[in-house]
């Protein structure tokens, strides 16, 4: 039996919020979180002592160089390929990249949408945006817009609200607008004050606070079923704040993009008088990293399409749903999670987390090893302001995106 190795200080780069605290047992191949880790996390990071799945070609094992020659072949004759998926370390975007600098084809990363409806607020008006650091070390009041996002990050208000910041005071106050905090919610938020007005309509009641912050009443007696007497109290407690955060989950918001907009006014407002910021929540499987690095290559973010030796973006036409429309081949990537590809007609090069569950078989699959876990990688956090290096937690025998995408490009 392999001896049991404890591993401190690991960094997870799995949902964006950069969480660098966690321990680690390494067993051989096996691979199993301690706490402090949330329930994601542990999914991902474990791993048993079995042997990962070897690569194949129309439904038959083959080697890695064959697979390799057989997406080549694809990918030479396509004619519109779409590189979606794009959970991928800092290197594994570049050779996507690389990939589509090589065949042409467009480049989006499969959860951007929340992305997108961001940008569509920050492209109108611009945004004062902060970082974690800050919400940590000087938000006095944040205000939560929609359900409760420590379903999705599980240790959001752990991150948020530690026990002593460095500059806020002890009367900190959380107000969700929206869904109820749930029970893990509350248990992290212990050492705050937190409010909670229902509402099914953020926007109207976003729309109405931020009136009401400017100095004017708008008329009615409620604003998405929250009183008029509760947001103007609201409105007085952010006017009053030393450190004003609003956050949001865009992609989980059918109105996202105005919810984003209507935030960003109210953060202007405020900024009269104050001191107060933006917090868009996001970041999972590095789409952050991706879209940075796009930027300095490319010139454009996410949706962008590489045709010859130029490139071009459009954030509609571009998105993966409406490109897969006119593709006759799609590339999909995924190492961080088994997150399989959409509904395609085309031809599928699959380079895969080995425990994906496929619903038709594609027609080249790779099994690509896991960042932080199989080999070691970078990844930005969701505030765009650090990147993590993620360590190698075990032997890999598997290739990384980049080993795989470069045999695909260069063979």
């Amino acid at each position: 039996m392999a001896d049991v190795q404890t591993i401190e200080n690991v960094a997870c780069g799995f949902c964006g919020l950069g969480c660098d605290d966690l321990t680690v047992e390494v067993e051989g191949r096996q691979v199993r979180a301690k706490a402090p880790v949330c329930p994601e996390a542990a999914r991902l990071l474990r791993r048993l002592d079995t042997a990962d799945p070897v690569a194949r070609v129309a439904g038959e094992t083959a080697s890695e160089t064959e697979a390799a020659d057989a997406a080549r072949q694809i990918l030479a004759s396509a004619r519109a390929p779409l590189i979606g998926g794009l959970g991928v370390d800092m290197a594994g975007a570049g050779a996507a990249v690389d990939l589509a600098i090589r065949f042409g084809g467009v480049l989006d990363h499969y959860a951007s949408e929340g992305l997108f409806r961001n940008y569509a607020a920050a492209q109108r008006t611009g945004w004062l945006s902060t970082t974690l650091a800050e919400v940590r070390n000087r938000c006095d009041l944040l205000l939560v817009v929609g359900d409760d996002p420590s379903a999705t990050w599980g240790r959001l208000f752990e991150r948020f609200f530690p026990a002593t910041p460095l500059f806020a005071g002890a009367n900190r106050r959380v107000v969700f607008l929206g869904a109820a905090p749930g029970e893990k919610a509350r248990g992290q938020l212990a050492g705050a004050q937190v409010v909670h007005h229902a509402t099914e309509d953020p926007v109207a009641a976003l729309e109405a606070l931020g009136t009401l912050v400017a100095g004017r009443r708008p008329p009615g007696e409620s604003f998405g079923g929250v009183g008029a007497e509760a947001l103007a109290a609201l409105a007085e407690e952010l006017r009053n704040a030393h450190y004003a955060v609003v956050t949001w989950n865009a992609a989980d918001l059918a109105d996202g993009d105005l919810v984003a907009t209507r935030a960003t006014a109210l953060v202007d407002r405020l900024n009269v008088t104050t001191r107060a910021g933006v917090f868009p929540l996001g970041g999972r499987d590095n789409i952050i990293g991706v879209n940075q690095l796009l930027l300095w290559r490319l010139g454009y973010p996410l949706r962008s399409a590489v045709r010859g030796q130029a490139s071009s973006h459009d954030g509609t036409l571009f998105a993966t749903e409406a490109a897969l429309a006119d593709a006759d081949v799609l590339v999909w990537i995924s190492a961080f999670r088994p997150e399989p590809p959409p509904a395609f007609a085309g031809k599928v090069i699959a380079l895969a987390h080995p425990e994906t569950v496929f619903d038709k078989e594609p027609d080249v699959l790779i099994p690509v090893g896991t960042p932080g876990v199989d080999h070691a990688g970078t990844v930005f956090r969701m505030d765009s302001i650090v990147s993590l290096p993620l360590g190698a937690l075990r032997v890999a025998t598997l290739p990384s995106v980049a080993e795989a995408v470069r045999r695909i490009a260069e063979g």
